[in-house]
């Protein structure tokens, strides 16, 4: 069995005090690896999928290379809004491919699965990027691989969660995305984030979820940002042959409440 660990929106800062609308999320970061550690077994492969940093600095990044330490030889990551690809490549030039501000992707075979690591980055904007480019890039690395059973991991969720005040700021494109996953059943499971919140659809043959954040939580209700007070998590996704489930495991209580004042 092949065990992997989904982390996704850190939103760390170079002050290690500083707090996103109340909420210390370099502490938390910290709980949830402790959490990663004690509880959820060898993990096999570390994903990452954006927001490492608010604040876009070499300084946070570095910050998070050393609280992921213990996965840095299995660390596979995408960007999110809040990430610049120049400095996430600088300061994981061992971990990730290219130069400058192209594109990061990546791809790894698990227990006879493929997964892949898509950018759906789109520069200066919140909302994030799906085209056709990138679209043939996931089709030549299934063909590539010869697998028939695939993951993919990416930062804006491809599907609407109904959300008045979400879902203007999710995919755009995300009618490629579903459209490859109602004509290719190898693509099984599709893990995102920025959301900060849990949620579960099916597309096609495909699962598509979103993750919780390692620090704050949104609430998709209502029709302005809208927090919840929920605790941390991440996701476990566990492959064994044919067979892939998948959980979010949460901390045990929500340490800090959110404010609706950016500290």
């Amino acid at each position: 069995m092949t065990r992997i660990v989904q982390l996704t929106d850190l939103h760390l800062f170079a002050d290690p005090d500083e707090r996103l609308f109340g909420i210390p999320t370099r502490e938390l970061l910290r709980d949830v690896v402790a959490h990663v550690e004690r509880h959820a077994g060898r993990v096999d492969h570390l994903v990452v999928t954006g927001d490492h940093t608010h604040d876009e600095l070499p300084e946070t990044c570095e910050a998070v290379r050393t609280i992921l330490r213990p996965w840095l030889d299995r660390l596979w990551q995408v960007p999110g809004n809040h990430d610049d690809r120049a400095v996430l490549r600088s300061v994981f030039a061992d971990r990730i491919r290219g130069e400058g501000a192209e594109r990061v992707n990546f791809d790894f075979r698990a227990d006879g699965w493929l997964c892949l690591g898509l950018d759906t980055q789109l520069p200066g904007q919140v909302r994030g990027l799906m085209d056709e480019a990138q679209l043939a890039w996931i089709r030549e690395q299934l063909d590539a691989h010869d697998l028939n059973r695939a993951i993919l991991f990416l930062h804006h969720p491809p599907v609407l969660l109904g959300s008045a005040w979400l879902d203007p700021i999710g995919l755009e494109g995300r009618e490629l995305v579903q459209s490859l996953l109602r004509e290719d059943p190898r693509i099984r499971l599709v893990c995102s984030g920025h959301v900060h919140h849990e949620s579960t659809h099916e597309v096609g043959g495909a699962r598509v979820v979103t993750t919780p954040s390692t620090g704050l939580q949104f609430d998709p209700a209502g029709t302005t940002t809208t927090f919840a007070n929920d605790p941390p998590g991440y996701r476990v996704i566990e492959l064994d042959g044919d067979r892939c489930t998948t959980r979010v495991v949460r901390l045990p209580e929500a340490r800090y409440a959110p404010t609706r004042i950016q500290a």
